[in-house]
C-alpha cells in the first residue's frame, strides 16, 4: 500500500481570505459602535479598535461609556479567544499529518480483503 502525502496547504489558503474578512469585519464594527457610543470620529474607532484587538491598549483612547465598554469586552474577547485560535488551528491542522492514515482507495482494497477472509473463514467453519 502507498504512503499518504502530506496534507496540502490549498484548504488553509483558500479559508484565509474567510479568515482576514471575519477578523477585518469585526474590527470595523466594533471601530463603529465604539465611535457611535463614545461620540467619537470613526478613524479613532478603528485606531481603538485595532489597538485593543491586538491587546496592546495604549490607553490614549479608551471607552467610557456602557455601550462602548460592552463593546471593548465583546472585542477583548472575540479576537484572542475565536479568531486567532480558528487561524492557528487551521495552520496545525495543515502541519500535522498523521503518515499512518488510510487514503479512501487503500481503506477500500482493505475492505475488500476483509470481505474474502470472511468468506474463506464461513467455507471452513472452526472445529473446537
Amino acid at each position: 500500500m502507498a504512503r499518504r502525502a502530506k496534507g496540502s496547504w490549498r484548504p488553509f489558503i483558500q479559508a484565509l481570505p474567510i479568515l482576514i474578512v471575519g477578523y477585518v469585519s469585526t474590527i470595523l464594527i466594533c471601530a463603529v459602535l465604539f465611535a457611535t457610543f463614545e461620540g467619537k470620529p470613526v478613524d479613532v474607532g478603528i485606531w481603538w479598535s485595532f489597538v485593543t484587538a491586538m491587546t496592546i491598549g495604549y490607553g490614549d483612547v479608551f471607552p467610557v461609556t456602557m455601550g462602548g465598554k460592552i463593546v471593548a469586552v465583546a472585542l477583548m474577547h472575540a479576537v484572542p479567544l475565536f479568531l486567532v485560535p480558528l487561524l492557528t488551528a487551521k495552520m496545525a491542522a495543515k502541519m500535522i499529518v498523521d503518515s499512518d492514515a488510510f487514503t479512501h482507495a487503500e481503506q477500500e482494497e482493505i475492505k475488500l480483503a476483509l470481505a474474502r477472509i470472511e468468506a474463506i473463514l464461513a467455507r471452513h467453519p472452526r472445529q473446537d
